[in-house]
């Protein structure tokens, strides 16, 4: 995997982790939720493993959905990419609770004035709408990342309350979550397909780095997670481990070419100071996280270095739009 999209590599990686799921399910005798692929089925092999490590005999569902693990039929979105708009399912549910648990402290998990956190629930037709132009966009004018997108994602999950604006799961690989705040216009001006289409590449990259980081390690085994150091990154306000400055410095660098292509393209509904400003901002971000990650290059594989070293080549080439400083204080428009 590098930064540039590549859906044929994508394919591959994907292969490889649905192989190594399946044949856990198959190992336990499990009769896991969900079609072929599905996000269940990777939290049932998760659970079936994590049983299995903790000397507990796994529990083997007897039929399909047995246990509470109900997953509703695919609801497939019209339109260039036929993705499952996720109704509420207890895969996604358990998935929510594990995000608002890992909040760093005085983040979460929040609520609003009625008391609710950040809850899956089903999509509606507006919505549905917007996804099919965000997906039309990028189909048009990024192919490579649109292809990309559709070999990982199996699932969008629609977040509606605060605490999470959006997150991947690696024991629900597939699904992404997305705020349904996402697909409105935002503060800025930036109108829903696009800020959708930000949060689909974001949160698309997590994803492709989880399936590839599977078949050919970025890091040094023990760098990067557990007891290894943490450090600042550019989209976390705690202190995260390798692992995380690693995936956040590449999702950033594709969203620099994101809001490059959304500039020159100037689409006609977009407000362009707001395009450029969140331009600036996430190029900003991207060469933080870059020149951070540069100090760890000890602790990259070359597979990892191979990456870092096209993020600095990507935004050697890559210029502040005039006048986009104004505004760039702020979130994801």
């Amino acid at each position: 995997m590098l930064v540039s999209p590549d859906a044929g590599a994508a394919r591959r990686d994907e292969d490889a982790l649905w192989s190594t799921t399946d044949a856990v399910l198959r190992t336990a005798g499990a009769c896991a939720p969900g079609p072929a692929r599905h996000p269940a089925r990777k939290a049932a092999a998760h659970a079936v493993r994590t049983e299995s490590a903790d000397g507990v005999a796994p529990a083997v569902s007897p039929e399909p959905g047995a246990g509470g693990a109900v997953v509703p039929p695919p609801r497939r979105a019209a339109g260039r990419w036929p993705v499952d708009l996720a109704d509420p399912a207890p895969h996604l549910e358990q998935a929510v609770d594990r995000a608002l648990a890992s909040l760093p402290p005085g983040h979460g998990p929040a609520a609003d004035a009625a008391g609710r956190h950040s809850v899956v629930r089903a999509w509606d037709a507006e919505q549905a709408a917007v996804l099919a132009a965000s997906a039309e966009w990028l189909h048009r004018t990024w192919p490579t990342m649109f292809a990309e997108l559709r070999e990982g994602v199996r699932q969008i999950a629609l977040l509606h309350g605060p605490s999470i604006d959006g997150f991947t799961d690696f024991t629900t690989h597939g699904a992404v979550f997305v705020n349904a705040s996402r697909l409105t216009t935002g503060r800025t001006g930036l109108t829903g397909w696009v800020r959708l289409a930000d949060a689909l590449v974001h949160e698309g990259t997590h994803t492709r780095c989880n399936a590839a980081a599977l078949s050919t390690p970025f890091l040094v085994p023990g760098t990067g997670t557990g007891s290894a150091p943490t450090m600042s990154t550019p989209l976390r306000a705690d202190p995260r481990p390798l692992t995380g400055l690693f995936q956040q410095t590449v999702v950033l660098a594709r969203q620099v070419v994101l809001y490059r292509l959304l500039y020159e393209e100037a689409p006609a509904d977009l407000p362009p100071k707001a395009v450029a400003a969140r331009r600036t901002q996430v190029l900003d971000r991207a060469r933080q996280g870059a020149e951070t990650l540069s100090r760890y290059r000890a602790s990259l594989t070359p597979a990892g270095e191979a990456v870092r070293a096209e993020v600095d080549q990507l935004l050697a080439r890559e210029i502040v739009p005039t006048g986009a400083h104004a505004g760039t204080s702020g979130g994801r428009g």
